[in-house]
C-alpha cells in the first residue's frame, strides 16, 4: 500500500503544473526533532491535491543549515521537480526565517531553487484577518451564548439531553479558542446548525432570544460562517 502511495505521489509530481510546500518541525516522544513536509499540488484542470510529502528526522541539531541539507537531500533523492515550486510556508523560528543562515535564505541562495514566495506564521495572520473583518457583533453574542450554556455542568447536561431528544445534527456546542481562525469556522458552523435547538433551550430558561430572530444578524452569522470555513 505504501508503495502505491509513493508511486501515485511521484506521478502527481510529474503531472502537476505547480506546487507549494509547508514545513513544520516538532519533537516526538523520543526527543527526536521531526521535520514534517506537506505539499499542495495544482494540476492543469485547476484541481488541487494536498499530501504529506515526507517526515525527516533531525537527529542532531535543528539549525537552518540542518533543515536545508535535509530538505535538499530529500528533493534530490526523490527527484522532485523544483522548477515547479512556487511557495514555501514555515513557522517564524530563526532557523526557518533567519536573514543569512535560515532555511529560507539558504534555499533562495541555491541556484537549484526557482524564485518562490515565502509565508510564515499563517495561522496568526489568519487570526489577525479575523479581527479586522468587523464581525464582533456576531462573534461576541455567539461566544456569550456558548459560554452561558457550557458554564454550569447541570445546565450543559440538560442542553445535551435536549439535543439527543430532538435528534439534532450535533450532540454539543464547541468551545471557542481565540487564536484559531479555523476553529472559529467550526464553532460557527455547529452553532448555526443547532440554532433552533439553542433558541428552544434559551426560551425554556426564559432568556432573551430576540437576537436569534433578527434577520440582519442571522444573515451576518451565515455570511461569517461561510467565509470562515476551510475549503
Amino acid at each position: 500500500m505504501s508503495t502505491n502511495l509513493n508511486e501515485q505521489l511521484d506521478k502527481d509530481l510529474r503531472t502537476c503544473q505547480w506546487f507549494s510546500v509547508q514545513c513544520d518541525e516538532s519533537v516526538d516522544s523520543s526527543s527526536t526533532a521531526q521535520l514534517m513536509v506537506f505539499i499542495r499540488m495544482v494540476f492543469e484542470d485547476f484541481s488541487a491535491k494536498e499530501e504529506l510529502l515526507t517526515l525527516i528526522p533531525l537527529r542532531t541539531t535543528t539549525r537552518g543549515v540542518d533543515i536545508y541539507n535535509a530538505m535538499k537531500t530529500f528533493f534530490v533523492e526523490k527527484k522532485v521537480p523544483l522548477e515547479k515550486l512556487v511557495s514555501v510556508t514555515t513557522d517564524g523560528a530563526p532557523a526557518m526565517v533567519g536573514c543569512h543562515v535560515g532555511f529560507i535564505a539558504l534555499c533562495k541562495n541555491d541556484p537549484d531553487f526557482p524564485p518562490f514566495l515565502h509565508y510564515h506564521c499563517i495561522i496568526h495572520q489568519q487570526s489577525l484577518c479575523a479581527k479586522v473583518t468587523g464581525f464582533d457583533h456576531v462573534m461576541t453574542p455567539v461566544i456569550k451564548i456558548i459560554n452561558s450554556i457550557r458554564a454550569k455542568a447541570k445546565q450543559h447536561r440538560t442542553f445535551k439531553f435536549l439535543l439527543e431528544e430532538l435528534s439534532a445534527e450535533y450532540g454539543d456546542l464547541l468551545l471557542h479558542t481565540e487564536i484559531r481562525w479555523l476553529s472559529r469556522g467550526r464553532i460557527l458552523k455547529r452553532f448555526l446548525a443547532l440554532l433552533g435547538e439553542i433558541k428552544e433551550f434559551m426560551q425554556s430558561r426564559e432568556e432573551d432570544t430576540s437576537l436569534l430572530d433578527n434577520t440582519e444578524w442571522l444573515l451576518d452569522l451565515s455570511f461569517l460562517t461561510d467565509i470562515s470555513q476551510k475549503n
